[in-house]
Protein backbone atom coordinates (compact mmCIF):
# COMPACT_ATOMS: atom_id res chain seq x y z
CA UNK A 1 0.00 0.00 0.00
CA UNK A 2 1.38 3.38 -1.02
CA UNK A 3 0.91 6.21 1.51
CA UNK A 4 1.17 9.75 0.23
CA UNK A 5 2.66 12.45 2.47
CA UNK A 6 2.66 16.13 1.58
CA UNK A 7 4.70 18.70 3.48
CA UNK A 8 3.29 22.23 3.60
CA UNK A 9 5.94 24.36 5.20
CA UNK A 10 8.45 27.14 5.12
CA UNK A 11 12.23 27.28 4.87
CA UNK A 12 12.76 24.77 7.68
CA UNK A 13 11.27 22.06 5.50
CA UNK A 14 12.41 23.42 2.14
CA UNK A 15 16.07 23.83 3.09
CA UNK A 16 16.19 20.37 4.68
CA UNK A 17 14.71 18.71 1.59
CA UNK A 18 11.55 17.77 3.44
CA UNK A 19 13.51 16.66 6.52
CA UNK A 20 15.03 13.90 4.42
CA UNK A 21 11.82 11.89 4.68
CA UNK A 22 12.13 10.46 1.16
CA UNK A 23 15.23 8.54 2.26
CA UNK A 24 14.15 7.98 5.90
CA UNK A 25 10.86 6.24 5.13
CA UNK A 26 10.25 2.83 3.52
CA UNK A 27 9.50 2.73 -0.21
CA UNK A 28 5.73 2.48 0.27
CA UNK A 29 5.73 6.17 1.24
CA UNK A 30 5.70 8.93 -1.36
CA UNK A 31 6.78 12.32 -0.02
CA UNK A 32 5.98 15.60 -1.75
CA UNK A 33 7.49 18.74 -0.26
CA UNK A 34 5.73 21.94 -1.28
CA UNK A 35 7.51 24.10 1.28
CA UNK A 36 8.42 27.67 0.36
CA UNK A 37 10.91 29.80 2.28
CA UNK A 38 9.21 32.78 3.90
CA UNK A 39 5.68 31.36 3.72
CA UNK A 40 3.20 31.86 6.55
CA UNK A 41 -0.19 30.27 7.15
CA UNK A 42 -1.68 33.24 5.28
CA UNK A 43 0.51 32.59 2.22
CA UNK A 44 -0.65 28.97 2.12
CA UNK A 45 -4.30 29.99 2.47
CA UNK A 46 -3.85 32.36 -0.47
CA UNK A 47 -2.22 29.55 -2.49
CA UNK A 48 -4.47 26.72 -1.34
CA UNK A 49 -5.55 25.80 -4.87
CA UNK A 50 -2.03 24.49 -5.36
CA UNK A 51 -2.79 21.94 -2.62
CA UNK A 52 -6.09 20.74 -4.10
CA UNK A 53 -4.51 18.69 -6.87
CA UNK A 54 -2.34 16.51 -4.64
CA UNK A 55 -3.86 13.28 -3.33
CA UNK A 56 -2.58 13.04 0.24
CA UNK A 57 -3.06 10.63 3.14
CA UNK A 58 -0.99 12.69 5.56
CA UNK A 59 -0.32 16.42 5.57
CA UNK A 60 2.64 17.72 7.56
CA UNK A 61 2.12 21.38 8.41
CA UNK A 62 5.45 22.86 9.43
CA UNK A 63 4.58 26.52 9.84
CA UNK A 64 4.85 29.07 12.60
CA UNK A 65 8.26 30.70 12.63
CA UNK A 66 7.39 33.20 9.88
CA UNK A 67 3.94 33.72 11.41
CA UNK A 68 5.64 34.66 14.68
CA UNK A 69 7.83 37.22 12.89
CA UNK A 70 5.11 38.69 10.65
CA UNK A 71 1.89 38.48 12.70
CA UNK A 72 2.94 37.62 16.23
CA UNK A 73 0.06 35.67 17.75
CA UNK A 74 -2.64 37.68 15.96
CA UNK A 75 -4.94 35.45 13.93
CA UNK A 76 -2.68 32.39 14.10
CA UNK A 77 -5.42 30.10 15.38
CA UNK A 78 -7.96 31.23 12.78
CA UNK A 79 -5.53 30.92 9.88
CA UNK A 80 -4.36 27.49 11.02
CA UNK A 81 -7.92 26.23 11.44
CA UNK A 82 -8.84 27.56 7.99
CA UNK A 83 -5.88 25.76 6.46
CA UNK A 84 -6.69 22.48 8.26
CA UNK A 85 -10.34 22.71 7.23
CA UNK A 86 -9.34 23.28 3.62
CA UNK A 87 -6.90 20.35 3.61
CA UNK A 88 -9.46 18.01 5.11
CA UNK A 89 -12.45 19.26 3.09
CA UNK A 90 -11.43 17.51 -0.12
CA UNK A 91 -9.67 14.45 1.26
CA UNK A 92 -10.00 12.02 4.11
CA UNK A 93 -6.53 12.74 5.45
CA UNK A 94 -4.64 13.23 8.69
CA UNK A 95 -2.89 16.51 9.50
CA UNK A 96 0.28 16.64 11.58
CA UNK A 97 0.76 20.04 13.20
CA UNK A 98 4.40 20.80 13.98
CA UNK A 99 5.30 22.50 17.22
CA UNK A 100 8.23 24.43 15.77
CA UNK A 101 11.41 25.02 17.75
CA UNK A 102 11.64 28.39 19.48
CA UNK A 103 14.82 29.19 17.50
CA UNK A 104 17.77 31.11 18.87
CA UNK A 105 16.12 34.42 17.92
CA UNK A 106 15.13 35.70 21.35
CA UNK A 107 12.67 38.29 20.01
CA UNK A 108 10.22 35.61 18.72
CA UNK A 109 10.66 32.84 21.28
CA UNK A 110 7.67 33.81 23.46
CA UNK A 111 5.47 34.21 20.39
CA UNK A 112 6.45 30.78 19.07
CA UNK A 113 5.76 29.26 22.48
CA UNK A 114 2.29 30.87 22.51
CA UNK A 115 1.54 29.80 18.94
CA UNK A 116 2.66 26.25 19.76
CA UNK A 117 0.20 26.27 22.68
CA UNK A 118 -2.47 27.35 20.22
CA UNK A 119 -1.61 24.33 18.04
CA UNK A 120 -1.96 22.01 21.04
CA UNK A 121 -5.42 23.47 21.72
CA UNK A 122 -6.41 23.03 18.06
CA UNK A 123 -5.33 19.39 18.14
CA UNK A 124 -7.53 18.72 21.16
CA UNK A 125 -10.59 20.03 19.28
CA UNK A 126 -10.02 18.57 15.81
CA UNK A 127 -10.34 14.92 14.82
CA UNK A 128 -7.59 13.51 12.61
CA UNK A 129 -5.13 16.19 13.73
CA UNK A 130 -1.99 15.16 15.59
CA UNK A 131 1.00 16.98 17.05
CA UNK A 132 4.67 16.50 16.18
CA UNK A 133 6.51 18.13 19.07
CA UNK A 134 9.77 19.40 17.61
CA UNK A 135 9.85 22.17 20.25
CA UNK A 136 10.36 19.65 23.08
CA UNK A 137 12.90 17.64 21.07
CA UNK A 138 15.03 20.75 20.63
CA UNK A 139 14.59 21.87 24.24
CA UNK A 140 15.62 18.47 25.61
CA UNK A 141 18.63 18.10 23.28
CA UNK A 142 21.72 17.23 25.34
CA UNK A 143 24.34 16.98 22.60
CA UNK A 144 27.69 18.67 22.76
CA UNK A 145 27.25 20.58 19.50
CA UNK A 146 24.66 23.37 19.20
CA UNK A 147 21.57 22.91 17.01
CA UNK A 148 21.96 26.31 15.31
CA UNK A 149 24.95 27.82 13.55
CA UNK A 150 26.17 31.12 14.97
CA UNK A 151 25.37 32.83 11.67
CA UNK A 152 21.68 31.78 11.58
CA UNK A 153 19.50 31.79 14.71
CA UNK A 154 16.41 30.48 12.87
CA UNK A 155 17.55 27.58 10.68
CA UNK A 156 19.10 24.60 12.45
CA UNK A 157 22.29 22.94 11.32
CA UNK A 158 22.31 19.38 9.98
CA UNK A 159 22.11 17.97 13.52
CA UNK A 160 18.88 19.90 14.08
CA UNK A 161 17.44 18.89 10.72
CA UNK A 162 18.32 15.24 11.46
CA UNK A 163 16.51 15.47 14.81
CA UNK A 164 13.46 16.85 13.02
CA UNK A 165 13.57 14.17 10.31
CA UNK A 166 13.89 11.35 12.83
CA UNK A 167 11.02 12.77 14.90
CA UNK A 168 8.73 12.86 11.85
CA UNK A 169 9.86 9.38 10.77
CA UNK A 170 9.08 7.89 14.17
CA UNK A 171 5.68 9.60 14.31
CA UNK A 172 4.74 8.43 10.81
CA UNK A 173 5.84 4.86 11.49
CA UNK A 174 4.31 4.78 14.99
CA UNK A 175 7.64 4.10 16.68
Amino acid sequence: MNRKITIVGDSLAQWSDGFGLRSRLPSEFTVTDLSVAGYTTEDWIQNQNRLNAIPTDLWILELGTNDAMVYGTSGFETRTLNLIDFLQSNQNSIVYLTLVPKTNMVSIQDTIRTNNSTLRAIQEKKPKVEIVDIESIFESYQGELPLYPISDPIHPNQIGYDLMGETYRKKILGI
